[in-house]
């Protein structure tokens, strides 16, 4: 990062640089903007945003060489370039659970803006982008071509062959896979998941659903808290005169009530019998596009990786998972 600087110093910036009354005036003829078909949209301005347009308005920052990743790109530091898009940008905070302030255009017509982390985001036609972790990382990366993250949904599978064809068995083991992904996203700071779902879906013509229940976690162990919950389920299920058989299992995780921001957006879950073999669950970790950035994306990150840890065990002969939740 300090060697980019030079882009940022050849474009005139300097260590404390305050470009005062000019920076102020174009906050307020941006913050001046407002949306009419959506009751009281307007621009908000926040610490971070005043900074980053006091430290940067006016800058024209020019594209250095052919670009590391991408093409680099040029872009003008002015909030009054990307002030219309009100409608954009408040979606785009809705998303990621963060106000944003117009700072400026790209050479190619990319809309610039700053977050109250003092992110540095942008949006063009191929969609939204987290450009850096502060401004003049920002501009450093836009200018060098370095390869920006895309702000958008993420998900994460593992296939865990060789369940057993007695399905009873499988039954079992895939709550065992829910029980090790309920300590990973406790472990990493996602949630604490105190409830599994499960809905049986039949494979005949469109399929139907034939059961649909939520369970509370019991026991203080993966190995007792799986065998009871495999027990009260498929108890329930016979009642009912459900049988796994010939039938699509879905065990979710239903987001706590107190999980808030992006987090709320992550959904986790193991299926077993959707795949032509019977004796193969499928464990999912999806999130939502506002938790592909900032702490939600670095939790999922961590969970991802001790999820596919755990996927290898399970392959070289089912591994040892986490002992106690």
């Amino acid at each position: 990062m300090t060697a980019g600087l030079t882009v940022l110093t050849d474009a005139g910036w300097h260590e404390g640089r305050d470009a005062g009354n000019a920076a102020m005036l174009r906050i307020l003829e941006a913050a001046a903007v407002s949306e009419p078909l959506i009751e009281g949209a307007r621009w908000e301005l926040f610490p971070a945003a005043e900074r980053a347009v006091r430290e940067f308005h006016g800058l024209s920052v020019r594209p250095r060489g052919p670009g590391r990743d991408v093409a680099g790109t040029g872009c003008v530091v002015d909030p009054v370039e990307a002030r219309h898009a009100l409608r954009t940008f408040a979606r785009l905070g809705e998303t990621i659970g963060s106000r944003l302030f117009p700072l400026g255009r790209t050479d190619a017509d990319g809309l610039l803006a700053v977050d109250e982390e003092g992110r540095l985001l942008g949006v063009d036609h191929g969609g939204a982008w987290l450009l850096g972790d502060s401004v003049a990382a920002g501009l450093v990366a836009l200018a060098e071509g370095r390869q920006p993250r895309r702000i958008e949904r993420r998900t994460w599978s593992w296939s865990f062959d060789g369940m057993g064809h007695d399905r009873a068995a499988a039954v079992g083991e895939a709550v065992k896979a829910v029980m090790v992904a309920i300590y990973v996203l406790h472990n990493n700071g996602v949630f604490s998941a105190r409830k599994v779902r499960l809905r049986v879906t039949t494979l005949r013509g469109v399929g139907a659903l034939v059961f649909d229940r939520t369970y509370r976690l019991r026991g203080d162990s993966l190995e007792s808290g799986a065998g009871l919950l495999t027990e009260e389920m498929e108890r329930a299920m016979a009642e009912q005169g459900v049988t796994a058989q010939g039938a699509e299992l879905l065990f979710s995780l239903p987001v706590p009530r107190e999980t808030r921001g992006p987090l709320t957006t992550v959904d986790c879950s193991v299926t077993l019998g959707s795949s032509p073999t019977a004796d193969t669950a499928v464990l999912t970790l999806a999130a939502g596009a506002g938790a592909s950035v900032g702490r939600p994306a670095h939790a999922l990150a961590l969970c991802a990786a001790e999820l596919g840890r755990y996927a290898d065990r399970w392959s070289a002969g089912h591994g040892t998972p986490p002992a106690t939740l």
